[in-house]
């Protein structure tokens, strides 16, 4: 009886000897994944606009900053501290031919470094600004902002008390209204008897400048998808002004 007892204990011994071994030797049926780091992005610092600067703005120590920019997505053109360290003082002063807005990188080309006057700095090469007067009644209702495209119509009082208007140029661009230009106060449009300045060639500037002699000069606003640059020449011949607009000449004579 004993000897039997003895063997039941050593056979349960055993059994549970060898499951335990099976369970340390099976382990987890899932092991945990291993993370990896991520990769270390490869970065370059980029100088932007610390804060908005709008169109004619002076660029100063505080508008500029350097932030660091991932390579893979650099833009090109953009100014880096390791090409030009010195940057953020020697654009100081310099003025936007264009806005450039709060984190934007600073581009070389859309800056210029002049000891000219606002207007003449921003002004394309081979254009001109010409001012002209008009009227809140003759300007969209007053609703016309600088950057806006226009077409110019002359109205003219022919004897007999008859009156012709006539587009003299077609899409042109409003630099300034009394003297407010784009970025600036945007919420600003023409007052009546104000000034309006236009972006003109030379020749179109001697067009406006008869013009005026001539009689009024009324603002057409175009709508946005209708300001895109197209062929409209404006020339002047004897003493009327000749219209080209889409190879179709008219001639208005001075009355």
């Amino acid at each position: 009886m004993k000897f039997a007892r003895l063997l039941v204990l050593i056979v349960a011994l055993g059994a549970g000897l060898i499951a335990a071994r099976m369970v340390m030797t099976s382990g987890p049926s899932d092991q945990a994944s291993v993370v990896q780091p991520a990769p270390a992005v490869e970065e370059t610092e980029v100088l932007v606009a610390a804060a908005d600067i709008p169109l004619g703005g002076k660029l100063s120590g505080s508008s500029l900053a350097w932030k660091a920019w991932p390579n893979d997505f650099l833009p090109s053109g953009v100014i880096t501290r390791e090409a030009d360290p010195d940057a953020a003082d020697v654009y100081v002063g310099q003025i936007a031919k264009a806005p450039i807005y709060k984190g934007e990188p600073v581009r070389s080309e859309r800056l210029i470094d002049t000891d000219k006057g606002f207007m003449a700095a921003i002004l394309p090469k081979g254009k001109r600004a010409i001012a002209v007067s008009v009227e809140a009644e003759t300007t969209a209702g007053g609703f016309i902002l600088p950057g806006d495209k226009v077409d110019l119509i002359l109205t003219q009082e022919l004897d007999a008390g008859q009156v012709t208007s006539k587009t003299i140029i077609g899409n042109v661009r409003v630099l300034a209204i009394d003297g407010t230009t784009a970025g600036e106060k945007d919420d600003k449009n023409l007052s009546p008897q104000r000034t309006a300045t236009l972006e003109l060639t030379l020749e179109q500037s001697e067009v406006v400048a008869r013009a005026q002699q001539l009689g009024t000069i009324s603002l057409a606003l175009r709508s946005a998808q209708d300001s895109a640059d197209e062929a409209a020449e404006t020339v002047e011949r004897r003493r009327g002004v000749n219209f080209v607009r889409y190879g179709v000449s008219t001639q208005a004579n001075p009355q």
